[in-house]
């Protein structure tokens, strides 16, 4: 079983750079999602399969797409699922398609203020995930339901 390690109370990065890992990076191979304090436990760090948006590293050579110091200067130049779905557009994943939904999600993730932001927030990813915490305090269950919600959505992007 492979290992995708997040934080805990997840954010749309977190949730959507989780989703992205569990169906395109693992595609196939059974996998769960971790949700840890932002202080990663050692073991995990070392022995996870992947960790997104945690653990203040970026190496994709070794599965570890996180955007925050020291990996990156500045937290709001990329975002978690961002550097996730590059690292896929690299490698030939077909992942061409979640263009708009890895915007929406670094656009929250830095506080940008775009329509298609505005939109989200209202109907769109962003809106889905506030619901389902306001729903649920199972962190599983959010993510289960969201990543749900995320195959059918990105089916028509």
């Amino acid at each position: 079983m492979k290992q995708i390690v997040t934080h805990a109370d997840p954010d749309l990065d977190a949730i959507v750079s989780a989703w992205i890992a569990q169906d395109f990076l693992f595609q196939g191979h059974a996998s769960e999602v971790l949700f840890v304090s932002r202080k990663v436990p050692e073991n995990l760090m070392l022995h996870a399969d992947c960790l997104v948006d945690v653990g203040n590293t970026y190496s994709p050579e070794n599965y570890r797409f996180d955007h925050k110091p020291p990996a990156f200067e500045n937290r709001n130049s990329t975002c978690a699922t961002r550097l996730i779905w590059e690292y896929l557009l690299d490698a030939k994943v077909a992942v061409k398609h979640l263009e708009p939904l890895v915007e929406i999600t670094y656009q929250g993730d830095t506080h940008r203020n775009s329509e298609a932001l505005k939109q989200s927030r209202i109907n769109g990813p962003h809106a889905k995930l506030r619901k389902l915490k306001a729903d649920h305090k199972d962190t599983t269950k959010i993510y289960q339901q969201m990543v749900l919600w995320l195959r059918s959505y990105t089916k028509n992007l």
